[in-house]
This record gives structure tokens, C-alpha cells and sequence, in this order.
């Protein structure tokens, strides 16, 4: 038993060590972190098949439950705890604006659009629209971080990143339940759909705020040891999305985004300067370590799709066809509906209108999501091919051109 366990032990470190290599690489020559290491998996992914001492690489993929059970909540935990909470409430109204009605209206318009071009029955074509509006900008907003991007752009960016995977997510687990049961559409469908939306996404919100209360009020008691509230801001993270999303059927991203921002609301004053540094530090670095897995497995499997794309003559103009429906509905959702819904709150700039459009990037979410649905679900291959291919036309050609755009509207604030 134990001797089964450890090549994939050893495996994970080889491949955490090739990603920390690529880390010095890629920065000595100016390229995004994130972005490169889905090209490095490419390769990596090439050099599997011609050497046998690489086989390791086969034997770790990303699966739904590596995603969403153990790597996402350390990535909504991370940014949850960083976020300025005053300015995420001054730009609320924007911010759900985007991303609740702007995701369903993306869900809508691209699975129409992939219904009628591609093979995608309009129901599966509908829950191939849901998983891949969640957007994620983890490599959006290091470069904001690293050119100095206006505040209130990187707020938007990150709060419309962290609402609307929830929500794709709810929405997502909605269609599939609907599919299943074949429930048709009407009044009463819709009507239904709206109530068990909303119970759990806010029944999400409530979860991580009670688990989060009770934590902050053990970090009272710990008497400023830092490597105990450290271990108790871990258990918060983890405890509050299992808890929400396994247990309880609500929205667990919600309950870690709740928890995160309470923590940092209410607990941050319970901490004295060094455990501030250790939290900082200790979840930047949990955040790398996923990041770098994530990234470089997506690499890893995009091989699968260069395979299927050469035997086949329509895959290719199928995931074109998901990429236009996909950037169209995203111009859309952008540029109209903060627009009709913001009211009375301060308008979005054009300019940033137009790096929140092109920097909508996909990542892990969407993956996560399509890798979740049964082999035995209509067109359920199909959907991972897809996706696969707008998530690397994305990262490759929006998360690598974004920089220049940045720099051609002059959001530049100041380089550090």
C-alpha cells in the first residue's frame, strides 16, 4: 500500500518543482506566471509520450473534486482575506451587476449561439454557457498588481471574478438538475429556479458568517499565537465551504468568500503585527501552490485536446464557434448591463469596460464543472473539448495581450 502511495507523492513534488523552475524562468523573461505555465504543460504533456521517466505526469490530472474540494477554497479564502471590503461595498451594485444578471445573460447567449452552430442539444448547449461565464482573473490581476492598475479596476475585476463563479456554479448544479429530471421550461420552472438561486447563494453567504463569527470569537481566546490562528484561519477556509457546499447545499464559494471577508473585517483586529505577516504570507503562498498546480495540469490536458482536434474535421470549427459566441457575450454583458443596472452608483469608465472585456480569462472553475458532469451525460465529451478550447484561447491570447492593452489606454498608474 504504502509503496503504491509514494510515486505520487514524489510525482506532485516533481511537478511543483518544475512549475517553481518555471516561476524564475518565466519572470527573468516578463511573462505572465500563470499564463506560462499552461504553455509549460504543453510541453511537459509533448514530452510524456517520448520519455518514460515522465510517465509520473500521467498519473496526476485535474479532476472536479481536486478543484473545487481542495484547491478552490484556498484561492477564494486568499482573495477574500485581501480584498479592500470598503471598496468592494462602494462597488457592489456593479460588481452583481456582472456578475449574477450578466452571467445568466452570457449563459443565454452562448448557449444559443453553440445550439444552433454545433451538435449541443439547446439544454446542454445552455449548461455549456452557464460553466464558462465564470470568469478568472488570477492572472489579470497579478499584472494589475505589478503595473499598478487603478483600484477601482482591480476591485471590479477580482469582485466580479469571486460573485460569478458562485453563481456560474449554482446556476450550473440548476440546468443539470433540470436536465435530468427533464423539467420543461415555463413560469413555474423559472420561478422555481429564481427561489433555489437565491437559497443557495445567500444561504452560502450566511453559513461562511456563522462559521466565521465563531472562529474570530476562538481567535479571541488564543491569546495572539500566531501559528494557532494561522491553523484556525485554515480550518475557517476549509470548514466553511465542505460544510456549506457538501453538507448544508448551499453555495460553498460564497461561504468562504463570507468568511474571508469577515475575518479580515472583524478579526484583522485581533491580530497583532506578526500574525498579520504570517497570514499574509502563509496564504500567498498556499495561493502559489495551487495556482501553479491548476495552471500546469491545464497545460497537461489541453494535449488531449490538440489529439481529438486532429482526428476529427468539425472540433476545431466547433470550439471557434464557442469562442465567438463566448467573447460576444462577454462585450455584451460588459459594456450594457452595468450600464442598465448601476442606476444611481458611478458608471464604469469605457477604458476599464474594455480590460474587464478582455481580461474576462477562464481558468479552473469551468473546467472543474465540465469534468463533473457523468460520461454517461449527453454530449458530456463534447462540452470538455470546449470548453478546453476557450479556456487556452483565453489565457494564451487575451491573458498574453492584455499588458499591451493596458498600456495603449494609459491605465498605467505606475510600474513597480
Amino acid at each position: 500500500m504504502v509503496e503504491s502511495f509514494v510515486p505520487h507523492i514524489l510525482a506532485l513534488f516533481l511537478l511543483f518543482f518544475i512549475a517553481v523552475i518555471s516561476a524564475i524562468f518565466l519572470r527573468r523573461i516578463n511573462v505572465p506566471y500563470t499564463i506560462g505555465l499552461v504553455v509549460i504543460g504543453l510541453i511537459l504533456a509533448y514530452a510524456v509520450k517520448d520519455i518514460g521517466a515522465l510517465n509520473f505526469v500521467a498519473d496526476i490530472r485535474l479532476t472536479h473534486d481536486v478543484i473545487v474540494f481542495v484547491l478552490l477554497p484556498t484561492l477564494i479564502f486568499d482573495a477574500a482575506t485581501n480584498i479592500d471590503a470598503k471598496l468592494l461595498l462602494k462597488n457592489l451594485v456593479p460588481i452583481l451587476s456582472l456578475a449574477v444578471p450578466g452571467l445568466v445573460i452570457s449563459t443565454l447567449i452562448v448557449g444559443v449561439a453553440v445550439h444552433y452552430f454545433t451538435p449541443l442539444h439547446l439544454g446542454t448547449a445552455i449548461l455549456f454557457g452557464a460553466l464558462i461565464s465564470a470568469t478568472d482573473p488570477v492572472a489579470v490581476v497579478a499584472l494589475f498588481q505589478k503595473l499598478g492598475a487603478p483600484e477601482r479596476l482591480t476591485i471590479l475585476v477580482d469582485g466580479e471574478s469571486l460573485f460569478n463563479d458562485a453563481t456560474a456554479i449554482v446556476l450550473f448544479n440548476i440546468i443539470v438538475a433540470m436536465i435530468i429530471t427533464r423539467t420543461s421550461f415555463s413560469l413555474n420552472s423559472v420561478s422555481n429556479a429564481v427561489i433555489e438561486f437565491s437559497t443557495v447563494f445567500f444561504g452560502g453567504l450566511i453559513v461562511g458568517a456563522v462559521i466565521g463569527y465563531i472562529i474570530i470569537n476562538i481567535i479571541k481566546i488564543s491569546k495572539n499565537d500566531p501559528l494557532v490562528q494561522l491553523a484556525l484561519s485554515t480550518i475557517l477556509a476549509y470548514s466553511s465551504f465542505i460544510i456549506a457546499e457538501y453538507y448544508l447545499d448551499v453555495s460553498g464559494v460564497m461561504a468562504v468568500l463570507a468568511a474571508g471577508i469577515m475575518l479580515s473585517w472583524h478579526g484583522s483586529g485581533r491580530f497583532t503585527l506578526e500574525t498579520k505577516e504570517y497570514l499574509k504570507h502563509f496564504w500567498e503562498y498556499a495561493a502559489f501552490v495551487c495556482n501553479s498546480f491548476i495552471f500546469l495540469l491545464l497545460g497537461v490536458a489541453e494535449l488531449h485536446l490538440f489529439t481529438l482536434i486532429g482526428h476529427s474535421n468539425y472540433l476545431l470549427l466547433y470550439i471557434a464557434i464557442a469562442i465567438v459566441a463566448v467573447t460576444i457575450a462577454r462585450l455584451i454583458v460588459v459594456f450594457w448591463v452595468p450600464y442598465i443596472l448601476s442606476f444611481k452608483s458611478e458608471r464604469i469608465d469605457n477604458k476599464y469596460k474594455t480590460v474587464i472585456f478582455w481580461g474576462g480569462l477562464r481558468g479552473a472553475v469551468p473546467l472543474a464543472l465540465a469534468l463533473s458532469l457523468s460520461h454517461h451525460f449527453q454530449d458530456e465529451q463534447l462540452i470538455v473539448e470546449l470548453t478546453l478550447g476557450v479556456v487556452l484561447f483565453t489565457l494564451l491570447v487575451q491573458g498574453s495581450t492584455v499588458k499591451s492593452l493596458m498600456r495603449l489606454l494609459k491605465l498605467q498608474v505606475v510600474k513597480k
